[in-house]
């Protein structure tokens, strides 16, 4: 399963939190300018420093209100963010620091935080006639009475043509890093996805060794993975976290590969001493899986060694609630209803009502009650799973 986009996603949304962090501390810029001012440091006119303050301010909360408050982080937030950002620092341009072109080269860097060369495009198309807009703004409202910029012929020769040229330099400079970035996130993306393929492979490899071991439990490693991503969607995991424990899920019974066949194929009730063999089937899954680098396999050490904890403590090691991972608190529950409804050798398959009634009777003792509850919910799923992937 692929997904790199779920990389550049949290990649762009990184740059999104840096973008409204900057702008924050333009916002503090903004108020000591104004503070200096009122010192007498510098010798702005009143009213068009403070209006331009008050809305910079307004205009540069902006992306912490959609990027840190509402959590928004499409690309049409973005390029309405940018275009903000550029509007503003044409007003703060004109009005505040005319000569100073930091001021329009601003939003062109901030958009070099992103991947994609498309934001700097953007960004430019907005800039350069920004630069027109902002010395025409400040000709015709007198903001700067040097020559030879009082004159309109002087503004445009010495004013839009230069700024207009060098802002052409710091495009092509964005455009470079933006470039650079854009390829660097993509390789990053590409090796993650050849990581997980290759962990995925080894998985399902192994899973296909735990299924060919024992006939009686057929498709039973492929069941407990369905439901457990059935489970994982419903208390809220998105599609690459579900699909990452479901994947690790396949491993829950991994160390009955170290569990004599004459054990675990026994028809009647185990001995004593026989369930304390099999009961070391999850310290066995631990060292095979917790050596193995990857997230993947990091997730399948936590759900061969947890699965049989049980929320009140009474399960194998004496774990109890939050104190086991969320992962095996899933595949807990997987692994019994398909164990109750699956023949056995020592036992018939139960109707799926009847495991449903056992595992509804377990919440808050065997189960974590928000998934029986996401159970409850899913019932049919489960009963649709077990239809695709009967025993054979």
């Amino acid at each position: 399963m692929n997904f790199s986009e779920q990389i550049i996603h949290e990649y762009r949304k990184n740059a999104d939190i840096w973008f409204a962090f900057v702008c924050r501390l333009m916002i503090g810029l903004m108020l000591l300018v104004a503070l200096l001012n009122i010192t007498g440091v510098f010798k702005i006119a009143p009213l068009p420093l403070y209006l331009t303050a008050f809305i910079s301010v307004f205009n540069f909360i902006l992306p912490t209100l959609f990027y840190n408050v509402l959590k928004l982080h499409s690309t049409k937030i973005r390029y309405f963010i940018l275009a903000i950002v550029v509007i503003q620092s044409g007003l703060q341009y004109a009005t505040l620091s005319y000569h100073t072109i930091i001021m329009l080269v601003f939003p062109l860097i901030m958009a070099c935080l992103y991947n994609e060369k498309k934001y700097v495009t953007y960004t430019a198309i907005l800039t350069l006639p920004m630069i027109v807009i902002s010395h025409l703004a400040a000709f015709y409202l007198k903001i700067v009475p040097d020559e030879p910029l009082v004159t309109l012929k002087g503004t445009v020769l010495y004013g839009i043509v230069p700024r207009t040229i060098e802002i052409f330099a710091v495009i092509i400079l964005c455009y470079i890093i933006s470039d650079r970035i854009e390829k660097l996130v993509n390789t990053l993306a590409s090796k993650n996805k050849e990581l997980y393929e290759d962990q995925e492979n080894l998985i399902l490899a192994v899973s296909q060794i735990i299924e060919n071991k024992s006939e009686n439990t057929g498709q039973h490693v492929k069941r407990v993975s369905e439901y457990t991503e059935v489970l994982c969607k419903c208390l809220g995991f998105n599609d690459e976290d579900s699909w990452k424990i479901s994947l690790a899920a396949m491993m829950h019974d991994v160390g009955k590969l170290m569990i004599p066949e004459s054990i675990l194929e026994k028809p009647g009730k185990l001995t004593a001493e026989e369930f304390e063999i099999v009961k070391k089937h999850t310290q066995y899954g631990k060292q095979m899986l917790e050596t193995s680098p990857g997230e993947l396999f990091k997730l399948s050490t936590d759900v061969a060694y947890d699965h049989h904890e049980k929320w009140d403590g009474t399960g194998y090691r004496g774990i109890k609630g939050e104190d086991i991972p969320i992962c095996a608190r899933c595949v807990a529950l997987a692994d019994v209803f398909d164990a109750l409804v699956s023949r056995r050798a020592y036992k018939e398959p139960w109707p799926p009502e009847k495991a449903y009634e056992e595992i509804v009777s377990q919440r808050g003792k065997q189960f974590d009650p928000a998934v029986v509850d996401a159970f409850v919910q899913n019932f049919d799923k489960f009963k649709d799973i077990m239809k695709c992937y009967p025993d054979t």
